[in-house]
């Protein structure tokens, strides 16, 4: 009996080992399987994070070495980090750049269109060639265009700038040869009709607003061309050009319709009086004109006419203007006449 309780505590005792061991190797087997799986997990981690190491290489290389003027910028106002490309666009040093509010080199007319489209890039509006001046170190204006995403959940902004001053400045030429002529530099007749389209627009809108036009013919230049030359006549023609700049007041526009025949537009209203202008031109033009070793003596017509109170479209303000001009031609020139009135 003895025995046999004997080989009964030896089996109990075996079976409880057996029973440890499989539980042991259980565990082995498990943390066998999280070890695996952490090395598994080290080793992706390890790949994404060599991953984001060459992403973040290649990015830097690329914000260095960027032909694009490339910055960031903070919500508060001043640059994070600027390339090389965008320092030497303005002529900075990149301390220079990152020292100051990016406010401070921004042109004054320049920083209340920029402070809303900062307030647009914050709401999460992108902005996609603004423009606006920033000054370089030589001081002078620089037209840079800018491309940036808008941002909602960081304080950060990442933009390209091009700078597209001789861009604008070639656009501003084109347009400048356009509405200009060659010779006087006033505004040519495709210029003054533009103008006088958005002054009898505006006389529409507003009933009380007057479009007067001054039609000015010059009275004995094909005389002065003819005797000494194109040459001496293209220098009278700057001479008077200038003397009718310096007749107009602000608002008023001259131009030269072609040959010797210019036009002055203003716009008034009812009580304007036509008078006081077309004395001023008549008074600049008979001024002695001293060309070289010559002292010459221009004069000139000038007809007049008003709309909506005498012309009903443009066509007619011309017709009008030309109508009473030929008046004073025919009447000993040298004056001025209103359409439909007595030549003064």
């Amino acid at each position: 009996m003895a025995e046999h309780k004997q080989d009964h505590k030896v089996i109990e005792k075996l079976r409880a080992d057996v029973l440890r061991l499989e539980s042991l190797e259980q565990q082995i087997d498990s943390l066998q399987q999280e070890r695996n799986n952490l090395i598994d997990s080290s080793t992706k981690l390890s790949s994404r994070l060599d991953e984001y190491r060459q992403g973040m290489e290649e990015w830097e290389w690329f914000f260095r070495n960027s032909l694009e003027g490339l910055c960031i910028a903070g919500l508060d106002g001043y640059f994070k980090r600027v390339n090389p490309a965008f320092a030497a666009m303005l002529g900075y040093s990149v301390e220079e750049l990152l020292a100051k509010p990016f406010s401070s080199f921004i042109h004054p007319d320049d920083l209340s269109k920029t402070a809303t489209e900062l307030h647009s890039l914050g709401s999460g509006v992108d902005s996609i060639n603004f423009e606006n001046r920033y000054r370089n170190k030589q001081g002078e204006w620089r037209w840079l265009s800018w491309h940036c995403p808008g941002v909602k959940q960081t304080s950060k902004l990442y933009a390209i700038a091009r700078d597209v001053t001789d861009t604008k400045q070639a656009q501003a030429d084109i347009l400048y040869k356009a509405t200009h002529d060659t010779l006087t530099k006033l505004y040519n007749r495709a210029a003054f009709d533009d103008n006088l389209a958005d002054a009898m627009a505006r006389a529409k809108r507003n009933t009380s607003n007057l479009v007067i036009m001054y039609l000015i013919d010059l009275d004995g230049f094909k005389t002065v061309n003819d005797t000494h030359g194109h040459p001496v006549g293209d220098r009278v023609l700057k001479v008077l050009a200038k003397r009718l700049l310096n007749a107009q007041r602000q608002g008023e526009m001259v131009c030269r319709l072609g040959g010797d025949e210019f036009a002055i537009l203003i716009e008034g209203t009812g009580d304007t009086q036509v008078s006081p202008l077309a004395e001023r031109i008549l008074l600049s033009i008979k001024q002695p004109i001293d060309v070289e070793e010559l002292q010459l003596s221009i004069g000139c017509s000038i007809g007049i006419s008003i709309y909506p109170s005498l012309a009903a479209n443009s066509d007619e303000l011309f017709s009008q203007s030309d109508k009473a001009m030929y008046t004073i031609k025919n009447t000993g020139k040298n004056g001025f006449c209103l359409y439909k009135n007595q030549p003064n």
